[in-house]
């Protein structure tokens, strides 16, 4: 183990040297490269070279592994387990016609042991399936079995050929005979895979209980029996089967993964948060369970939480992604300007660029950098038209800045997108209702409705705009209760629904619902207008007159019209 990280730590450490070298002033200098090459690997001991691939291998590094190996078996022609290695990984990297070089030099090799024979044999029928030669594949690998039948890699690369031609029973029928000759838990797995493509969940569920039996530690299993409980609608039993796993094998992240996404899909947040407060216990910190952990912290509103841990998984991981989370837990801790900093650090190109340049847009717009934002959404639609979070945000600055007519022409396209959020549309409708173009208010907000029924403030805006234009006043008053039993008591909601009584001429029912919303809302100017025009068609004038005036203090935008009104009425006294 200490020669694999030592021959690790020293790869590292050429690799950073070589990167780190500072480059001559001459172009000619420059344009050299800055990594280990081919030429430098060559230099090194052999038993350096294989013990620094297994360790790029074990880390997905498959490129460096491939060099590495190259390298070897350019410095070793004989070396023929790292030749057969490299072989296999060209071939599992899209590389056949380099595998199939270093195949046909392997079939040359006179000094193959049996179990190099046996390797290369196995390569080259990879090599025949890579190629689409699928039937002279299973030839080989019949032949192959007839003496080691119970060859898990084998049968495995059988199975997947018979069961992508859809021969599921013939492939069932090679792993039972598999089985009869040595029952081993991974042809045990392949059983259990081959009869769930069956959908035979029963005998699945056996195959299964057998592996565990003869692999008790085998979180697969554990995995999958809970899938089955829950195809079969059986939510507790698939709960239960990950829960009894875990205590003897409290380690096993992957089982614990599965069961706080159980839980988070049944929205028992509380419950999945524990779990994975326990797993990060026992993996110290697994980058996977934090980010999970984290983002159930997020999602519980236990801000402080979520920073700390995406604060730790930034330490270990500092990838664009964590950074984003990190700094969404800042801004809800309504700390932007820490948040900025780290929004400002992610890349904008990477996959979280844009989505960063949004969320700092919404910072700049908080802080009232209107053109800022402004500028950074532009940027982000110009490079990616349909991202529905900058338009949102900028159909909402552009409404604050009453360019309705921006917010009309620059989302059109957008209506096209089934999945369109609907705040958008909403400010679609609000753009069209200050340009008193009514049929778009109309056709926005029933789209809104359409898909978000219980949206209230689609409704009440929908049923307040029938109102205004006395049309459709029985559909008005229907929607408006309906916004009513979403938030009971809203004074807005109130106010529109006796706007819908005045304008049916039942102003006695009106003014009761006029007060209820004066009484929840008691500093908005065009509410104590409504309600003076309602006491007045009520006859009291007098009150009529005081509530126009108050709106008149509230800052109305009607001075004008509410002064003759004070003077005049809505009509002349009888």
């Amino acid at each position: 183990m200490l020669m694999r990280q030592t021959a690790v730590t020293i790869l590292c450490a050429l690799i950073i040297t070589a990167c780190g070298m500072q480059k001559p002033d001459t172009q000619e200098s420059a344009d050299k490269p800055t990594t280990v090459t081919r030429a430098d690997f060559r230099q090194m001991d052999t038993a350096f070279l294989y013990l620094a691939a297994q360790d790029a291998l074990k880390e997905g590094n498959h490129l460096l592994a491939i060099e590495l190996l190259s390298a070897l078996v350019e410095k070793e022609p004989s070396a023929m387990t790292p030749h057969l290695q490299l072989a296999a990984l060209l071939l599992q990297t899209g590389r056949p016609v380099d595998a199939e070089q270093h195949i046909a030099e392997l079939s040359k090799a006179p000094t193959l042991s049996a179990e190099q024979l046996e390797q290369l044999k196995l390569t080259q029928i990879r090599m025949l399936v890579t190629q689409g030669n699928m039937d002279q594949a299973l030839s080989s690998l019949d032949a192959f079995l007839k003496t080691r039948p119970a060859h898990v890699m084998a049968r495995e690369i059988q199975v997947r050929i018979l069961a992508n031609q859809n021969r599921v029973d013939e492939a069932l029928a090679a792993i039972n005979q598999a089985i009869a000759a040595d029952e081993l838990p991974e042809l045990r797995l392949l059983q259990a895979q081959l009869l769930l493509k069956k959908n035979d969940l029963m005998a699945a569920r056996v195959s299964l209980k057998r592996m565990l039996m003869l692999e008790p530690e085998s979180d697969t299993a554990a995995i999958m029996l809970s899938g089955i409980a829950l195809k079969e609608n059986r939510a507790e039993d698939a709960e239960n089967i990950l829960r009894q796993f875990l205590l003897p094998y409290p380690q096993a992240m992957r089982v614990s993964h599965a069961l706080g996404k159980m839980l988070t899909e049944q929205n028992r947040i509380a419950e999945a948060i524990l779990i994975y407060r326990d797993a990060d216990t026992q993996s110290g910190g697994n980058p996977d369970i934090l980010r999970s952990l984290g983002m159930l912290y997020f999602r519980h509103q236990d801000f402080e939480k979520a920073e700390e841990i995406f604060s730790r998984l930034l330490q270990a991981e500092p990838t664009d992604q964590t950074r984003f989370y990190y700094a969404t837990s800042l801004e809800a801790l309504q700390k932007p300007q820490q948040a900025r900093q780290v929004y400002e650090s992610i890349n904008p190109k990477s996959s979280m660029g844009q989505e960063a340049q949004v969320r700092l847009a919404g910072i700049d717009f908080g802080s009232g950098k209107t053109k800022q934002a402004e500028k950074r959404l532009l940027s982000v639609v110009s490079t990616d038209p349909e991202n529905l979070e900058a338009f949102m945000m900028l159909s909402s600055i552009w409404l604050a800045q009453g360019k309705n007519k921006n917010v009309i022409s620059y989302t059109e396209h957008l209506l096209a997108n089934d999945g369109i959020y609907p705040q958008i549309l909403f400010n679609r409708a609000v753009a069209f209702e200050h340009l008193k173009q009514y049929d778009g208010v109309v056709i926005m907000l029933n789209r809104v409705i359409a898909k978000h029924p219980k949206h209230s403030e689609a409704l009440n805006f929908l049923g307040y705009t029938y109102a205004i234009q006395g049309i459709h006043l029985d559909r008005a008053e229907a929607l408006i209760k309906r916004a009513l039993q979403e938030k009971p008591g809203d004074g807005y909601y109130l106010d529109s629904l006796a706007w819908v009584y005045y304008k049916k001429g039942d102003y006695a029912t009106a003014l009761v619902s006029q007060k209820q919303a004066v009484a929840s809302i008691s500093d908005d100017a065009i509410m104590f207008e409504h309600l003076g025009d309602i006491l007045w068609k009520n006859g009291d004038f007098d009150s009529a007159r005081r509530a126009w005036q108050k709106a008149i203090e509230l800052n109305s935008d009607n001075n004008k019209q509410l002064k003759g009104k004070i003077s005049g009425g809505l009509e002349p006294q009888p």
